[in-house]
Parts: structure tokens; sequence; C-alpha cells
């Protein structure tokens, strides 16, 4: 505990060398010295105060640790408590967070022990662990030699790890990432401490074929939004966007993956940024000052995209307005989404290939794939962990398999498949039912965002995983036999292919809505579902509940028309961004609504909100067209409501998506671990159970 006090600067050199410390302990007292003196404090002053604080209560400790190693890691629990709080509030303050050792100590066990025990409890260190001079360094490598995965905790390969970060320490040296200076100065310069720095290790493969990514990330921490560090994302309708237009050009154009490596490196910082070093290359006394932007570092993104801008505009790329995410060349008419450090880009080989040459001038790249049958073209890649496949009769585009195999794991057990995804409203827990305890709520929520994800793909699902979320804030016993059936109807549908067939381009994008009024029976609201067609390509769809509480039919439809063309307006402007114009068509079943919609005013319908009638001012304008289409006709009921197999498989061949068998050859396996606590039990479960008893 007295290190422990010791690394956020408790106490004072003098008392520390009463204290026999080793060297960090009178390092980190002298930095605190230092920043008292910065504040303001005479030296008389902040020695006086470190002393009253912390001089009497650490030589009785340093008395009882030279007697016994293990009597002195035994503590009080209301004192280690107490401790322990006051570390994680200053640390906070300070932007800088838990060490990740001392964590993952307490979860294996080791190191140190779970403060949520009886006040009676003694929270004591093992008795076999080795005394070491700083206790605080000794719990962050915990374990020496074990690495784990950021993402999915699975351990990691050593020797694979320590190469990797070999490799970017070695990296960040020849690029000059950071200069080294005194801590001090960071302390005179800023008012406070280094940021803190850890690895993070990320297996972006698979266990079979491990591709191990090392980052050194910065501990810059935001308590509070400030929109000076925004930066853009695209949405996910551009790649689709991407996908209908090379089939529209019936393999005239390829699809290009090129990835930045080192991506946030290459921007150049624009203020004073501290880190500590990295411990394979630390320096008592020392920390890192920043000449490029480091990954975790909030501006890092924003100044990676202006560099990405600045970069793409000199190769003659004009920058969209509605996503300054997608660019247009129009010269060589080349396409390019960025998302993040990933470029896709569209257009002819030859275009493409002086793109890459040309790219590869101010980024360091590396071609992840040029999807086509030519020589050198792959016919199967990912992109954003989607696999996208090139066919005899178009494009396929599928979602990341491995979410689906991970649901249906953790909730259908060994349960048989259903056909349908859906439970009617009436079926959900209603207010007053009994809440699951707070493990199987926890679990609950991860597997409905999961679900949530992949609904992103999956237009099936979409409407289940909507309903599911909304129940998160406190699921019940039938909002978790509602998730168990999203699981087993995954077992029986396990995977969902879009075709983007092979055609010509076509200057309508059409936008059908519908609308299920009151259709939740404990709020009486209604729920809004659409999808966007260019052609037969499905380019977005959605299911959403609306805010308001609809009186009548007519303005829940009305509701669901103003959805359909807001969406439809902002896919347009999208569009427009990749150099692709199309006209705007909204379809719905609803007579009510086409009539709302066609004249002005609320007329007879007083309960209308003024709001939604700038919908009429578009179609009087002919900006947008409106048609009645046949309900049953209509593919945006998929999305308001659970419906038969029959009729959702007629809605997905319209969405041109249909179900398969197998798993596409690029995707990785899945190698998280997954908690079955919530996994349905088979019906013969509790005859076995009997059995054995």
């Amino acid at each position: 505990m007295l290190d422990l006090l010791v690394e956020l600067g408790d106490l004072d050199a003098e008392d520390v060398i009463d204290l026999e410390a080793p060297e960090p302990v009178r390092r980190e007292a002298t930095s605190l010295y230092e920043l008292m003196l910065v504040h303001g404090a005479t030296p008389e002053a902040a020695r006086k105060r470190i002393v009253e604080l912390y001089r009497r209560p650490h030589r009785a400790a340093h008395r009882r640790r030279r007697r016994s190693t293990a009597q002195a890691a035994v503590y009080p629990p209301a004192q280690c408590r107490a401790i322990l709080r006051g570390i994680d509030r200053q640390r906070r303050a300070e932007g800088r967070a838990m060490p990740a050792g001392v964590q993952r100590a307490c979860r294996h066990r080791s190191g140190v022990y779970s403060l949520d025990k009886p006040p009676g409890d003694l929270v004591e260190l093992e008795a076999a662990t080795a005394r070491a001079d700083d206790e605080l360094e000794a719990l962050t490598a915990h374990a020496p030699g074990d690495f784990w995965d950021e993402v999915t905790g699975e351990r990691l390969p050593p020797e694979l790890v320590r190469a990797s970060r070999e490799e970017e320490l070695t990296f960040m040296e020849e690029w000059d990432v950071w200069e080294v200076v005194p801590i001090s100065y960071c302390v005179k310069v800023t008012g406070r401490r280094p940021l803190g720095g850890r690895w993070v290790d990320v297996n972006k493969g698979d266990a079979r074929h491990p591709v191990i990514r090392c980052r050194y990330v910065a501990k810059d921490i935001a308590f509070k939004k400030n929109d000076d560090f925004f930066s853009a994302t695209p949405p996910l309708e551009a790649l689709r966007f991407l996908l209908g237009h090379v089939a529209n050009q019936r393999g005239a154009e390829r699809l290009m993956v090129i990835d930045a490596r080192k991506a946030h490196l290459h921007a150049h910082v624009d203020r004073e940024v501290f880190v500590e070093l990295p411990p394979e290359v630390a320096q008592p006394g020392f920390c890192a000052r920043l000449k490029r932007c480091l990954y975790g570092t909030r501006d890092a993104p924003k100044r990676w995209e202006a560099y990405v801008a600045k970069v793409l505009a000199a190769l003659g790329f004009q920058r969209g307005r509605a996503s300054p995410c997608c660019y247009f060349h129009p010269v060589r008419g080349l396409r390019c989404v960025v998302h993040g450090d990933d470029f896709v880009l569209a257009g002819c080989p030859g275009d493409l290939q002086w793109a890459k040459g040309a790219m590869a001038e101010h980024f360091l790249t590396k071609e992840v794939g040029t999807l086509g049958v030519g020589p050198g073209e792959v016919q199967e890649l990912r992109i954003l962990n989607r696999v996208v496949r090139w066919c005899h009769d178009g494009v396929r585009y599928e979602a990341d398999p491995r979410h689906a195999e991970l649901l249906q794991a953790g909730l259908a057990g060994k349960t048989l498949g259903l056909l349908t995804p859906g439970t009617m409203s009436r079926e959900l827990s209603a207010d007053g039912d009994a809440e699951l305890p707070e493990a199987q709520a926890g679990l609950f929520r991860s597997f409905a965002a999961r679900a949530m994800y992949l609904a992103l793909d999956r237009p099936d699902l979409a409407f289940a995983a909507k309903e599911l979320c909304r129940r998160m804030r406190a699921p019940g016993r039938a909002d978790l036999e509602a998730l168990r059936r999203l699981g087993r109807y995954l077992v029986d549908s396990p995977r969902l292919v879009y075709l983007f067939r092979w055609g010509r381009p076509l200057p309508r994008l059409t936008v059908y809505g519908d609308t299920d009024f009151a259709g939740c029976r404990a709020t009486r609201r209604s729920t809004s579902g659409g999808c966007a067609m260019w052609g037969s390509h499905l380019v977005k769809h959605w299911s959403s509940t609306q805010k308001a509480i609809t009186l009548s039919s007519g303005e829940a439809e009305l509701g669901g028309v103003v959805k359909a063309a807001s969406e439809g307006l902002g896919l347009q402007s999208l569009a427009a961004d990749l150099g692709l114009s199309v006209s705007l068509a909204i379809c719905t079943d609803s007579s009510a609504a086409v009539g709302i919609c066609r004249r002005a005013g609320i007329g007879k319908v007083r309960h209308l909100a003024v709001g939604q009638l700038w919908v009429q001012e578009l179609i009087r304008s002919a900006a947008v067209e409106l048609f009645k289409v046949r309900g049953e006709v209509n593919p945006a009921d998929l999305l308001t409501k659970p419906l038969v197999r029959a009729v959702m498989d007629g809605h997905l061949r319209v969405l041109g998506a249909r179900r398969e068998a197998g798993r596409a050859a690029s995707a990785p396996a899945a190698s998280a671990e997954v908690n079955t606590a919530l996994a349905a039990k088979a019906p013969w479960a509790d005859i076995v159970d009997e059995e054995d008893e």
C-alpha cells in the first residue's frame, strides 16, 4: 500500500529517505514536491503539509513490513477500501485510469482480493507473493509472459505479442513520434503529470491464423463531451452504394480495399501532449512529448481525418458534404469511402492502380485485395468484417458470421431452431413483472446489443432486436424468452446473404415505408419500418418506435411516410457525395397517409402535428414522388411486426436477400468465450436430470 500511495506522489522526498524507500519512490515524491511549488506553495509549507498527512502512518507500516513480508501484506479492510477509493478518485481527476493489471489480478484472485467482502474479513495479498520494490508495478505486470486479447479476452501467443510490440516501438522511433523530456517540464507546461499509457493487444485473425496487432495507447480520457475533437465515420449504406454501383457496371469496374498502416501516427499534433513512456523504453523521471498523434489521444482521429482530406484533395478528389468520409474523383470516375484507416474504392482497374500508387506516396498502405476475377484479384474479401464475394450473377454481401454464432451459442443451447425470430408485444414483460437478477440482466443487455448490431445487416432481425433493446432497462422473464427465441431462430437461419445482381444504372431510389399502429401494448406507441431500394439493391433498412403516441392509424402512417422521406433525402445526399445522381420515390400502403400528403394543411384531421407537413411541400414541388402500393407486396411490413415464415421469405426476396447454408471461406472463427447462463434448456433436459438423481 505504501508504494501505491507513492505512485500518486503522496510522500515527500525526505520522508521517503527516512523510510529507506527505493529510488522510484524518491523520484515520485520529488515530482509531487515540484508540482506543489508550481502551484504557489512555499517549500516549507509543502513539506510540512506532506509530513502532516503521511509521515506517521507509513513509519508504522514500514516497521511492520521489515518484520515479515506475509504480515506486512495484511491490512484492515476499511483502510484498504479508503486508500483504493482515494487512489481511484485521484487518478480519474488526473485523467488516468487504474492499471489494467490491478483489475486483472482481482479477476484471477491473485495479488489483490475483491473488496466486496463482509466488513470483518481481511483484505490481503497472497502470502506466497514475493516482495517487490514497487507493488503497483508488480500488480501491473501480473502474470508476466501472459498476454490477453483486449476484445475477446483470449490468451495470445507471447512470442507474437513481443515481436509485434518490438516492431511498433521500432517504427515509432524511426518516425520520431515523440521526444523524451523530464516530467518536471510536463508539470511546468501543463500543470499536471503526463497521461498514462498502456499496450492494447488484439488478434485481428483467429486462433488458427493469428494476426497480432499491438498499439501503445495514451489514456486521454474524456470526462465531458467536447465537439472540438469530433471526427466523422461513414454510414454503412455508403459501402452498399459502392457495391450497387459496381454491380450496375456489370463487371466493368472493380472494388479495391486499401489499409493505411499506423494511421494516426501520420498526423502531427497541434497541442502539447505528454505521455508516459512504454515500459520497454521507460527512463526514470522522464516522459514522452508527442510530435505526432498517438493512439488514444482525443484529437488523433480528427487530425488523421484532416490529413486524409488534404491528401485526397491534392489528388483531385472532391469531399462529400453529407458525409465528409465519402470522396468522388470527377475526372477518373473513382469513388472512395474512408472508414478510419480503411479505404474502399470503386472504379476501373487502371484508375484503381493509379489511386493505389498515388496514395502510397503519402500513406503507409497495404492492399487488402481487389474484388474481381482478373489476374491478381480475389473473389472474396472482408470489408469492415463483412464478407463480400464476386459471383457469376452479381456481388454477394453478408454480415460477420461470428455475431450469429455467439448469439446462437449463448442463447439457444442444445434446443432446436425456430422459423421466426419475433415475439408479439403482448407476450413480452409488462410493468410490474418480476425483473431478472442483475447478473442475468447484464447478460441480457449484452446479447440484445449484439443482436441489434447484427440487425444492421439482417432485416429479418431488425424488429425483434429493436423490441429487445427497448427492454434493456428492466428486463423480465418474458423478455428473456423473447431473446432466447431470437437465438433459436439463428440456429435455423444463421446466414442471410444480399445479392447485388448485375444490372444497369437506375436513376431512382425507392423508399418503402410502413407503420404498425399502436403495436406496443404497454405504451400504445407505433412502430415505423422502412427500406431503401436502389433498383434491386437494398441500401438501408430500419425499424424504430415512434416517440409520440398517435391518435389514429392515419397519423401513425403519416409518421412512417415522414420517416421514409427523411431517410430518403439523406440517402440522396449521400449518393451525390459519391457522384451518383438519383431521384427519390416513396411508397406506402396507407391510403390515409397518401391523402394527407397530397393535400395542403391538416384538413379535417385536426390532431396532426404541423411539423410533419413539410412532406406536402416536397410532393407539390415534385422533389419527391409518392405512390400507393398493396400491403402484401410492401417489404417494409417485415420491419414493423412479427410475420410467419412464408411472408418473411417473400419480403426478403423483394429485398434481394436469401438464407444460405454453410459459412464464408474468408470469415474468421469465433474465438471469444460465451457465457451460456441464459441458454435455453432442451425439452428433454429435465427428464435427464431426474434420471440422474
